[in-house]
């Protein structure tokens, strides 16, 4: 009776994810917004946090795409265990947190780094149950041996392994690079924000780090 209700509910919060995951986040962009900024826009301060939030975004970009050449196209119909996913089984999830983390560090906030850090977890913790419950329905002891083998989500370097050559689906690229378009507009979106939260008019009611 448990198991019959559980999985409903997992789904609807596993469809809801995003809109969650905007509630959450509301409460800590208004605190980061009306927040003096860490540092003070041009200083060698701000420019340090600008270059690893830069690296922090290509990393999560370059693991996604990493990620896409091997399951891209086929990501139920194989049981994909190479390249990226011989270090975690959700390198595609893993990549977009790096994306999204670069968001606090280009804004320079600790407060809306917590908030995405919870919201996340909640986005994860909703779908990846969903999803590895489909793959275990399907692929069976095989992808119960793989989660053994492979953490869920914090990569294991020493696990890596891959053919020499992988085979490319160009329709999983396309899909790809239409959602990496979509990504562009994250760090435009923050620097502008820091230069808004730079202006001495700007409303400053909090100290929040």
């Amino acid at each position: 009776m448990s198991i019959a209700v559980e999985a409903p509910v997992q789904t609807w919060f596993a469809r809801s994810r995003g809109w969650i995951g905007i509630v959450i986040l509301v409460p800590f962009s208004v605190l980061m917004l009306l927040s003096i900024p860490l540092s003070l826009e041009g200083s060698w301060v701000d420019f340090v946090f600008d270059q690893a939030a830069w690296l922090l975004f290509f990393a999560g970009a370059a693991f996604r795409w990493w990620s896409t050449l091997y399951i891209g196209g086929r990501k139920t119909a194989e049981l994909i265990q190479e390249g990226p996913y011989s270090l975690c089984r959700n390198p595609l999830y893993l990549g977009t947190f790096l994306m999204v983390l670069s968001a606090a560090v280009f804004l320079e906030s600790l407060t809306f780094a917590i908030g995405l850090v919870l919201a996340s977890w909640v986005y994860l913790s909703t779908t990846v149950p969903v999803e590895e419950r489909r793959l275990r329905n399907r692929f069976g002891k095989a992808f119960d041996e793989y989660c053994q083998r492979v953490p869920r989500f914090f990569p294991r370097p020493g696990s890596f392994r891959s053919a020499d050559t992988v085979q490319v689906r160009v329709g999983g690229l396309l899909s790809e690079g239409i959602r990496a378009a979509r990504w562009i507009w994250l760090p435009i979106v923050c620097l502008l924000i820091v230069q808004l939260r730079s202006q001495p008019n700007w409303p400053h009611l909090f100290h929040l780090p």
